[in-house]
């Protein structure tokens, strides 16, 4: 809705990555908080944090292309124009995943201690990042009457521009046709899911119980929230459901699985 927050002659400065910048720097802060609180050094987690934000940005870039790939396959350098959107969360838990294991396998480091420690930092981190998305116009919903919000055709914000390709709107159209705000309601989501960790953190019946409950409350939210997103015919998997969505069922099965194991175990050490 705003993409430039200023400009000096051709320079210009994104909303979108301002936001990330808040969402990333916000996210550190709460995580060492909760590193000194267990004992953990802070230099961890700005360490851990560099790892994990090159390999959010590869993932989570490669699996937007992936998903829009007819757009970049005629301008191939737009692949690199990550500052104006296009970032696809899974991708970059994918990547984070990757780039997180490699870091605590060299550091000899559990990942259920230093994940409880970051799962509060994950929660607010994509709540404040989807504020991005929304200003930026991406990850918008279906058009709705009723409940949708109009992007202003100034500077052509993603939900305009395809209304405009796919001939929905006219062209000198001053708005876009209303779609769901999924962005905002992906930040009250993950503000929920922020609070609740933060409040169990220091009720947490085992080792690992924050991390794993933060991947499977954040898969059922983007499965119920991928109702409401559009998505073109490329981000679809087996018809029925978004790529997205599949992967949130496997997330939700899988922290399912990892919780009750180490749920078992906390009770057989008990013993």
């Amino acid at each position: 809705m705003f993409r430039t927050l200023f400009s000096v002659g051709s320079f210009e400065i994104h909303t979108y990555g301002v936001m990330q910048a808040i969402a990333f720097f916000t996210a550190i802060l709460i995580a060492v908080r909760m590193a000194k609180r267990e004992g953990i050094d802070p230099n961890i987690v700005f360490d851990l944090a560099i790892w994990v934000l090159v390999s959010v940005v590869i993932g989570a870039r490669i699996w937007y292309v992936i998903e829009h790939f007819s757009e970049y396959s005629e301008n191939p350098f737009d692949v690199l124009k990550i500052w104006e959107g296009g970032l696809v969360f899974y991708g970059g838990f994918i990547g984070a995943l990757i780039g997180g294991s490699l870091f605590l396998r060299t550091r000899k480091l559990r990942f259920t201690k230093i994940g409880d420690i970051m799962a509060p930092s994950l929660a607010i981190g994509i709540a404040i990042g989807r504020i991005g998305c929304f200003l930026n116009g991406c990850c918008y919903g279906r058009i709705s009457q009723s409940c949708g919000i109009s992007f202003p055709g100034k500077e052509f914000p993603p939900p305009y521009a395809d209304q405009l390709r796919q001939g929905l709107i006219q062209p000198g159209a001053t708005h876009s046709l209303p779609v769901i705000p999924t962005q905002l309601y992906s930040t009250l989501d993950n503000l929920v899911i922020f609070a609740i960790l933060i409040f169990l953190s220091r009720r947490k019946p085992f080792q690992g119980f924050l991390i794993w409950l933060f991947f499977g409350l954040y898969g059922i939210h983007r499965f119920i929230i991928d109702f409401f997103r559009y998505y073109e015919g490329a981000a679809r998997a087996l018809k029925i459901m978004t790529l997205s969505q599949a992967m949130s069922l496997c997330v939700i099965v899988v922290s399912g699985i990892a919780l009750l194991f180490l749920y078992r175990e906390h009770k057989k050490n008990k013993k």
